[in-house]
């Protein structure tokens, strides 16, 4: 390579849009691109492919234990979620043996993986493009009900593959749960049938969430100009996930009448997480209406962008400013000496000192994130946003610890049985702006929340 070329101003526009992008469905070319780019963010690539190559060779190991007899414990379904997922977004470069035990999985032959998990993996594999995968689904597709179904039909939806459409189109035929034939035909539509495009718009009108969302994600394949102003509408949903994707799917047909009624819901809202999406929406428009040769839409951010409110309230004294840092830092050496009660009292102190100062608070959060004491690290992290939530929402540092504190957490209430306690953690972190957090923790909140959601209302998948 000449890296002469990395000094002109193109391949330095071309770098920084690339390290700008956080899309989770390409979260498999954007990692290699990354690891091309000089400087910190390549370095940063490079090193987060050696720790998934590490994490694939443990997986394999196991795999050949699980099947040789050696152990009883399935190794793809006691990962944490995160790692599960940045696992599978590489699932390209898994060797075979791991892909059979995938789809051996998927198609229930592994002997001892419940229904539910089997459903959570499918989840997992939303964005996987690998051909390998399309005979268990298809298999899957063609012999089960339900929500496994729906959950094949999405991954194969994305595959390219001449096995995929004929069994979409026959299983579609064939359906009659609203919940499958609004999958099938979202993935038809991604395969440029839209068969289905009569029945997904009669769905926008249904008053069950579940089939609500997955309408709203279907119109992202088969949505055009027509289709704007009844996915617009949502935009004012109280379900917050089902407002957001509201937002994606706007963004996905790119109709320029959607920006005023975007920007006036981004200017109305006060959930971060839906500012951000509709952020991200007026962004995609305006760029596919410049790609279409359209009038290129001119977009205020002066007008339009998360501005937190003034804190109000008398400046600290010097003597204040002074004592807290003296505990901020008191309370950063004895962390390093390992005395993690003396620093924990050193940032209480500082941030007692201080009216409205986060940074001790996320000192605190940070210290138990570390530890994996994620139980602990909550109500820091909860004081922390109270007082300062664009600190952590703008770096991608405090967003990735804090996203997976809740993450874990949920993690280890839903294994004892409190189902409701994890669905509220999820859903609280999910209200914020996590644009900055890695998108396997994205994707796996949001997967952990449908899961979740699906309990609560009392889904039962069914397999034939």
């Amino acid at each position: 390579r000449d890296r002469r070329l990395l000094h002109s101003d193109a391949v330095r526009q071309a770098i920084h849009t690339i390290t700008g992008l956080r899309d989770v469905e390409l979260g498999h070319e954007l990692a290699q691109v990354r690891a091309e780019l000089p400087g910190t963010q390549g370095r940063q690539a490079r090193h987060e492919h050696e720790e998934w190559k590490r994490l694939a060779e443990r997986v394999e190991a196991a795999i050949r234990a699980f099947w040789d007899g050696q152990s009883n414990v399935e190794p793809i379904h006691v990962l944490a979620g995160d790692q599960r997922a940045i696992l599978l977004m590489r699932i390209s470069e898994l060797p075979d043996v791991v892909v059979h035990h995938i789809s051996a999985i998927i198609e229930g032959n592994d002997g001892c993986v419940p229904l539910e998990s089997r459903i959570g993996l499918i989840a997992s594999l939303r964005y996987a493009t690998d051909r390998r995968l399309v005979a268990a689904l298809v298999s899957l597709v063609e012999a089960e009900r339900g929500e496994l179904v729906a959950r094949a039909a999405r991954v194969l939806g994305g595959i390219d593959d001449a096995r995929v459409h004929p069994a979409l189109a026959e299983r579609f035929e064939r359906s009659f749960v609203n919940v499958e034939r609004v999958a099938l035909a979202g993935a038809l539509g991604m395969h440029g049938d839209c068969r289905g495009l009569n029945e997904v718009r009669s769905s926008l009108e249904e008053d069950q969430p579940q089939l609500l969302l997955q309408a709203l994600e279907a119109m992202e394949s088969l949505g055009s100009s027509e289709s704007t102003d009844p996915v617009i509408k949502f935009l004012g949903h109280p379900d917050v996930t089902i407002a957001t994707q509201a937002a994606r799917t706007a963004a996905r047909i790119a109709d320029g009448r959607a920006l005023d009624e975007l920007t006036a819901k981004h200017n109305a809202t006060s959930v971060p997480a839906l500012r951000a999406a509709i952020e991200d929406a007026l962004s995609a428009i305006a760029a596919r209406m410049e790609l279409r040769g359209e009038e290129a839409a001119t977009i205020d951010w002066s007008e339009v962008g998360n501005k937190p409110a003034p804190r109000k309230g008398a400046r600290d004294s010097v003597p204040s400013i002074v004592l807290g840092w003296r505990d901020y830092f008191m309370g950063r050496v004895w962390l390093l000496l390992g005395r993690m009660a003396w620093a924990n009292a050193r940032f209480e102190s500082a941030a007692a000192r201080r009216e409205g100062w986060a940074i001790p608070l996320i000192g605190i959060g940070m210290a138990f994130a570390r530890r994996e004491q994620f139980a602990l690290a909550l109500p820091a992290f909860r004081r922390a946003i109270e007082i300062d939530r664009p600190r952590i929402e703008r770096n991608p540092i405090l967003v990735r610890a804090m996203a997976k504190s809740f993450l874990h957490r949920a993690e280890q209430v839903e294994r004892e049985g409190r189902d409701d306690v994890a669905r509220g953690l999820v859903g609280e972190v999910l209200t914020l702006d996590l644009r900055r957090a890695p998108g396997t923790v994205r994707f796996e909140l949001k997967r952990k929340h449908d899961v979740l959601s699906r309990g609560e209302r009392g889904d039962v998948p069914s397999a034939a």
